[in-house]
């Protein structure tokens, strides 16, 4: 009667797998599509659509977490910690810049959206620069993931995609790394510079000797 004899369900699985795969992971996401669009299983404006509708609507979810966190104490201790509350004070100074940052480094995008909603960013101002940063972030993804997909296909065959998987998990490791190290070297600098300074147990021993003496 509705035709579904027709309709291709491991299509809208596939479609439904791109869509939900941003909320885990958007790199595996983005991986998975670089492998459907190479092996040509959906189009490529298909495979973009579904990843940017994932991307942006598991933003807008953190996002809610966070609002939700200020009204809700059991959230509140679930959510908030000392990650988002920095977050949240950095966001008053560049929502951009820390958006883009994000997407670079993964698992910033969790707190950073949570931390959003919990410092009352407007909804507006941080839909308009998830919007823009992942429509220049993932293209630019794809692109790569597609390109280094369909050159390596024809040299290692199966083995292209476990390769990419490895080396997407070891350069968002590598990231995390690179930019954990950024933010702990200011600290540690500040630390280091405010620290009064300890009288060291030989020089005690030299002021008592002159008491003495004297």
């Amino acid at each position: 009667m509705f035709g579904l004899g027709d309709f291709d369900f491991a299509w809208l699985a596939k479609f439904l797998s791109l869509l939900f795969l941003p909320f885990a992971h958007e790199d595996l996401a983005i991986l998975v599509g670089g492998y459907i669009v190479v092996n040509e299983v959906m189009p490529l404006g298909m495979v973009a659509a579904a990843i940017y509708a994932g991307m942006v609507v598991s933003d807008f979810a953190l996002y809610g977490i966070g609002a939700g966190a200020r009204r809700l104490p059991w959230l509140s201790r679930w959510a908030v910690n000392d990650s988002v509350k920095y977050f949240g004070d950095a966001l008053t100074r560049n929502l951009f810049g820390l958006v883009a940052l994000c997407r670079v480094v993964p698992g910033f995008v969790f707190v950073a959206g949570i931390a959003c909603g919990w410092a009352r960013v407007p909804f507006g101002r941080f839909a308009m620069a998830s919007l823009l940063v992942s429509a220049l972030y993932l293209p630019l993804m794809l692109y790569l993931v597609i390109a280094f997909g369909d050159a390596l296909d024809d040299h290692v065959g199966l083995w292209t995609w476990p390769l990419l998987l490895c080396l997407v998990v070891i350069a968002g490791f590598m990231r995390h790394r690179v930019f954990s190290l950024r933010e702990n070297v200011p600290a540690v600098a500040a630390n280091i510079r405010f620290r009064k300074p300890q009288p060291r147990a030989g020089s005690e021993l030299s002021r008592a000797m002159q008491i003495h003496r004297t």
